[in-house]
């Protein structure tokens, strides 16, 4: 079996001592780790990644596998062994054994750091195999994610914390169902004897030239599953459009009257420009429910489907009175390409829902006060905090699955997320669901993967400490880690701050109550978050120094509070040149030199954003040490033969594995950047990005399908 691991070694861009490696120094993490976090991913495992949304997470196996090989010191048969299995079990067993194998090396529980927490996955797997993990985010949600799921987890002496949430969930739900049932009037009035539990949404316009009434919808299918080829089908009237639903041809391609960002009168051929949602009506133009026989039907909407506005405004303004609160207020950035939905009229985020969707989410912060209440008088405040916590995310599935912004995907008829980043487009047609029902994104489901994600977190020998603050100025002493290991924002990927804020806005009323400190201002903290944003930096040119100063201040603060003799593995990836001169120039100013770089094949291809394209599927860890050796010059020509024997070597060895061309060139790129990094310059070409440009050149030939653009941040 080292035989078979060596084969295919990640190699060494540092030749270490043997007492100062570990079993990270192996280099076997591309083969187990990423098959392991490959098939958890595909396999929808019980994780606590199904309690809260949060963005871009790691799978548990490969973290867990990427911590105790960062952490251990032994480099032996054995502990290869046990790396392997820890890739592809969380077993009670098997955790108890590596956190002996810990304790054995240390003498006591090794310390180790997330910097940049996020959903809270390392800082999890590190506490599960034992050791004393500690974790930091600058975003006050993923603070609380982690606090609900590490600490308050930990607090209930005993109690069946899935039979807790089960009961109040329940609890919370039949109350929220009984309050919603006047916003709701088709749950007692049975079509076809059936109950719709869907509405498609879109936008109509009055013609300001001839008062034409049009649709803006642009999205009409209903349904491609099985070849039904069901639409919406709009038809111009004498006065105004009307709708049908009817079976067009597979390869139907949908006239609209959008022109660019104008829309055209049907009528009179009238232009309309920046037409914005407040100059607009939400129109229903369709229902959906479960079929007569099996599958969906799909119908027009019957004029009792929804109450009265009026009526709804009443009930709006009297729930908001009760819990003494007003709506979200807060403004969306106006961003075009990264947050359009402000740029049409869609300012607050409040406004991102309809009214019968906010009165949900009124509703439903209303059962979850009056259930933290009944538990604090039940149980005490820390099953409260834990069990009000939680169930704060049924909020996170109205949120996400329910709002203006839900898309309908057609074929396979179930409802899209509307906050899966990177980026959050207008949408004019979108689907509204009755989320109580048995229908798409219902809650009652979504309360089933939040007691599987409950379950699935151990009872741990050590409880995680989790810090609101900075990467850039950690609140530790120095020299205070056995280990950092950490999967920072990759440069302008994901604006975490921007998406998190649509679901804090709409938390924060139920929890500013068990967390007044954490949920005290409007929006989460968004001023230093380790991202690329022409929209804080107000240039593409100071958005990628200002990254790069900050990551490097990240960096040599891990360096101070790193052991000497610790390990520093940090997760990466990048899609752009700039994204990875960053690297280059944060680890060449700071006491790190990189001493192996390797990939982990641990992305889904079936995101949203990579279910049309052949997006590389890789991110990469940096691993680290803090020495004292002088970093030197480096020439071009020895720097691009160095790395074009790494690509006949281990990146061939990745394709023979099954590895494809575009994660295996990213591999070898990735290993020409920590070259890179830990030369204090590069002698032949005039600054770094050429020899970047050059690299991936080099990898491209080696690996057709490989590429890496030259483009500014965001």
């Amino acid at each position: 079996m080292i035989d078979d691991i060596n084969s295919s070694y990640s190699p060494e861009l540092l030749k270490l001592n043997d007492n100062k490696k570990r079993l990270i120094d192996n280099g076997m993490l591309h083969l187990e780790a990423s098959l392991a976090g490959n098939a958890e991913r595909y396999g929808r495992g019980n994780t606590s990644h199904t309690i809260h949304v949060w963005w871009a997470r790691r799978p548990h196996s490969a973290m867990r596998a990427l911590s105790f090989a960062s952490l251990s010191k032994d480099n032996s048969f054995n502990s290869l062994e046990l790396l392997k299995k820890l890739s592809t079990s969380s077993d009670e067993e098997l955790l108890e054994k590596s956190e002996k194998e810990l304790l054995f090396q240390y003498k006591e529980a090794p310390k180790m750091l997330d910097m940049f927490g996020g959903g809270g996955t390392i800082p999890l797997e590190g506490s599960n195999i034992g050791a004393k993990a500690y974790s930091l985010d600058s975003n006050e949600l993923s603070v609380f994610i982690q606090q609900a799921n590490l600490v308050y987890s930990q607090d209930l002496n005993g109690n069946d914390a899935e039979k807790l949430i089960d009961i109040s969930g329940k609890r919370v739900l039949n109350q929220l169902t009984k309050d919603s049932n006047i916003l709701f009037p088709l749950r007692n009035k049975k079509l076809n004897e059936k109950i719709p539990y869907g509405h498609f949404w879109t936008y109509s316009y009055n013609c300001l030239n001839c008062n034409y009434k049009f649709y803006l919808s642009k999205r009409r299918w209903l349904s491609k599953k099985n070849n039904k080829n069901l639409a919406i089908i709009i038809k111009n009237g004498e006065k105004e459009q009307y709708i049908e639903i009817g079976q067009v041809d597979k390869d139907t391609k949908f006239d609209t009257n959008w022109k660019g960002k104008s829309a055209v009168c049907p009528s009179c051929n009238e232009i309309h420009n920046n037409i914005s949602v407040k100059d607009c009506n939400d129109e229903m133009i369709a229902l959906v429910q479960p079929g007569i026989i099996k599958g969906k039907d799909y119908l027009l909407p019957t004029s009792d489907a929804l109450p009265k506005k009026a009526k709804l405004l009443e009930l709006e303004e009297q729930i908001l009175e009760e819990l003494n609160m007003d709506l979200p207020s807060s403004a969306l950035p106006r961003w075009s390409g990264i947050v359009n939905p402000a740029l049409y009229g869609i300012d607050t985020h409040s406004d991102f829902i309809n009214i019968r969707q906010r009165l949900m989410l009124l509703l439903l912060i209303k059962s979850l006060r009056s259930e933290y209440i009944h538990l604090i008088n039940e149980y005490g405040e820390n099953i409260a905090q834990f069990v009000t916590a939680n169930l704060t995310s049924l909020i996170d599935q109205l949120v996400d699955w329910n709002c203006r912004l839900s898309m309908w995907i057609s074929q396979n008829e179930q409802v899209g997320r509307a906050f899966s980043g990177p980026g959050i487009p207008m949408y004019w047609d979108y689907i509204e669901t009755d989320p109580v029902l048995n229908g798409p994104a219902n809650l009652w489901r979504k309360l089933e993967r939040i007691k599987k994600g409950i379950g699935s977190i151990n009872k741990f020998s050590h409880k995680p400490n989790v810090q609101h603050g900075y990467a850039q100025k950690l609140p530790f002493s120095d020299d205070f880690f056995d280990a950092i290991v950490t999967d920072p924002p990759y440069y302008d990927n994901i604006y975490y701050s921007i998406l998190a804020d649509f679901f804090y806005s709409w938390k924060k009323p139920i929890l500013e109550i068990i967390n007044p400190t954490l949920f005290k201002k409007e929006t989460t903290d968004f001023s230093r978050e380790l991202v690329a944003s022409t929209n804080r930096s107000e240039t593409p040119e100071k958005a990628h120094e200002d990254y790069i100063k900050q990551f490097n201040m990240a960096i040599n603060e891990a360096g101070r509070v790193l052991k000497n003799d610790g390990v520093f593995s940090l997760v990466y990836s990048h899609s752009s040149i700039n994204g990875w001169e960053v690297i280059v120039k944060s680890y060449r100013n700071s006491p790190f030199m990189i001493s192996s770089v390797q990939p982990l094949s641990i992305e889904r291809k079936q995101r949203p954003r990579a279910m049309m394209s052949a997006a590389v599927n890789t991110c990469v860890t940096f691993v680290a040490r803090k020495l004292e050796k002088e970093k030197k010059v480096k020439n071009i020509a020895h720097l691009l033969s160095r790395v074009g024997e790494i690509s006949n070597s281990f990146g061939v060895s990745l394709l023979n594995t099954g590895w494809t061309e575009e994660d295996a060139g990213l591999a070898v790129f990735a290993n020409g950047v920590g070259l890179m990094a830990n030369a204090i310059k590069i002698q032949g070409v005039e600054n770094d990005t050429e020899a970047l440009i050059q690299i991936g050149k080099l990898v491209n030939k080696h690996f057709p399908s490989f590429k890496i653009k030259i483009r500014s941040s965001l």
